[in-house]
């Protein structure tokens, strides 16, 4: 990243010019499993954490579009809500548009201005931190990244193109391109954050940091689905638990050096990418709250400013957000 606009960044964020710390978060996604880090966005909102920089994967952009609107709590109903309707997702949309999940209704209908959950548009386009959405290209099997200047007042087609799931839903198209989710091609983004200039970050998963992943579903749905129209997305689809595993194995190396700190929940239960299981959810979300209680013992190691106490008002919403959720359950 040219020195000119880090610096600027720094300015913005109360930050020395000359400071040489250009710290990001990665968010990998994890479908309605990503209320995780929905938790450490509002905790970080809590202690005044600024980030230099973000880069999401799938639900992970969308934590992070909430995080940049400075918009605490937006995401819980995200998460633990909106997917019991059937405009969210459902057979009754693919057999429609045949695409199991909705995702116009996500990040249009509720997202856009006017619509029942908006982002603050003057605050998410006024905001300087630069923003990587992560999407796979499906024609050349290969990751690309849209930055901030893709999204448009009510037009938030690349967080769009990430989130798009392969099979269940039809390839997501943006300018000619068809795309299909970011965690195909680049799972776990360390190398696009380190390449534009981080020198530590925060790494969000939603599985357990040990976590093996295995290659048996992905390849089974490779052959079967995607293989003789987009042969070249079939192949990184196949090698996506390898490079998964290899991304966090990455990132543990670096964790060593100092350099990267992992949150990870430690138990999932039996949610996948698009279970709902409100409760499982909602512990989900605690769980990424305490796991944010290991930040501050990474700033204060590498200098970077952030708030000690919690912003009183921002903390007094998180039970009256967690007890919406929970009546919205029963």
């Amino acid at each position: 990243m040219p020195a000119a606009v880090l610096a600027q960044v720094f300015r913005i964020r109360g930050r020395k010019a000359g400071c040489s710390t250009m710290l990001g978060v990665i968010d990998v996604g994890g479908g309605l499993r990503d209320i995780f880090g929905a938790g450490i966005f509002d905790w970080c909102m809590e202690h005044g954490v600024n980030f230099d920089y973000g880069i999401g994967v799938s639900a992970g952009s969308a934590n992070i579009a909430s995080y940049i609107s400075r918009q605490h709590g937006r995401n819980i109903p995200f998460y633990a809500d909106y997917p019991q309707r059937r405009e969210y997702m459902g057979w009754g949309n693919f057999l429609r548009h045949r695409s199991f999940i909705n995702l116009q209704y996500i990040y249009g209908t509720l997202t856009n201005e006017g619509g029942e959950n908006p982002i603050i548009w003057e605050r998410f386009s006024q905001d300087k931190m630069p923003f990587k959405i992560v999407a796979s290209n499906a024609l050349t099997g290969r990751a690309h990244y849209f930055d901030k200047s893709g999204i448009h007042h009510n037009d938030f087609r690349p967080i769009m193109a990430s989130c798009n799931v392969p099979i269940v839903d039809r390839p997501f198209v943006i300018d000619g391109v068809p795309y299909y989710d970011g965690g195909i091609c680049d799972p776990v983004p360390i190398d696009q954050a380190l390449s534009d200039g981080c020198t530590e970050f925060i790494l969000i998963l939603t599985k357990p940091r040990d976590l093996i992943r295995t290659s048996e579903k992905d390849s089974r749905e490779a052959a079967l689905f995607l293989k003789h129209k987009y042969p070249k997305l079939a192949a990184a689809l196949a090698n996506r638990a390898v490079t998964y595993n290899n991304g966090v194995a990455y990132a543990k190396r670096l964790e060593k050096e100092g350099k990267c700190l992992i949150l990870a929940p430690t138990d999932i239960g039996n949610l996948k990418t698009l279970t709902i299981d409100r409760d499982m959810q909602m512990d989900l979300y605690r769980q990424g709250r305490e796991e944010a209680e290991k930040i501050p013992a990474f700033l204060d190691r590498i200098g970077f400013p952030y708030q000690k106490d919690a912003d009183p008002v921002l903390a007094a919403q998180v039970p009256v957000l967690q007890s919406a959720a929970s009546r919205a359950h029963h």
